[in-house]
């Protein structure tokens, strides 16, 4: 299971900061969308200048338009830019041809996707090569033991790797380890530890152990 790490920070200067710190416990570094709405595309050639180890996701959640806009981001150097599930198959469409002409990949987000399973069946034959399930948004039971049971109901149902998102903490990824997702996007309960490195590792050493 990959971690990634998204800088949903508005400010450039702390995004490479926090990226700098953790950059060696996570697998994929992602330009959160607020970072992309200040900073602009120079976020990601930013990011790829300084981590060319790293996959960079632009979370730019594409919506309208599609192709122009996802060629900005991989010319930039990012490896997959996101789309909104929910959006016109045409723009995703157009968005899955762009990465394939630079060799990148297309997360959907669930956000606003009122039938998941659906909506992902159709997503893969149009070429997107992942979901982001986005837990905003989505009905959250009390307990944890029923959000963990009602993410891998879902998951096992979706033929397109999942990476889960959406106030994901260390202590709730020691139950979410074992499903079969195949990553975690965790924002906040890196870049608001005392310790964003720390936080970091250990959630890294969850995972791997």
């Amino acid at each position: 299971m990959k971690l990634q790490l998204a800088l949903d920070t508005a400010d450039l200067a702390h995004g490479l900061e926090l990226a700098g710190k953790t950059a060696m416990h996570v697998d994929v570094i992602e330009a959160g969308t607020p970072l992309l709405i200040r900073e602009g595309i120079r976020a990601v050639r930013e990011l790829r200048r300084r981590f060319r180890g790293r996959p960079i996701v632009a979370d730019i959640k594409v919506i309208d338009a599609g192709e122009p806009i996802a060629e900005l981001a991989f010319a930039a150097g990012a490896n997959i830019v996101t789309v909104l599930g929910c959006a016109a198959d045409e723009v995703i469409e157009r968005v899955v041809r762009s990465a394939r002409r630079y060799e990148g990949m297309v997360m959907a987000d669930s956000l606003s996707v009122p039938d998941i399973r659906q909506r992902a069946y159709e997503l893969n034959q149009i070429g997107v090569n992942s979901l982001c399930l986005n837990r905003r948004g989505m009905r959250r039971p009390k307990s944890r033991e029923e959000r963990v049971r009602m993410i891998e109901e879902l998951v096992t149902s979706i033929e397109l790797p999942v990476y889960l998102a959406g106030g994901i903490d260390a202590a709730e990824l020691a139950s979410l380890r074992h499903l079969p997702l195949a990553g975690v996007i965790v924002g906040a309960a890196i870049a608001e530890d005392p310790s964003p490195r720390d936080a970091a590792k250990k959630m890294r050493e969850l995972l791997d152990n």
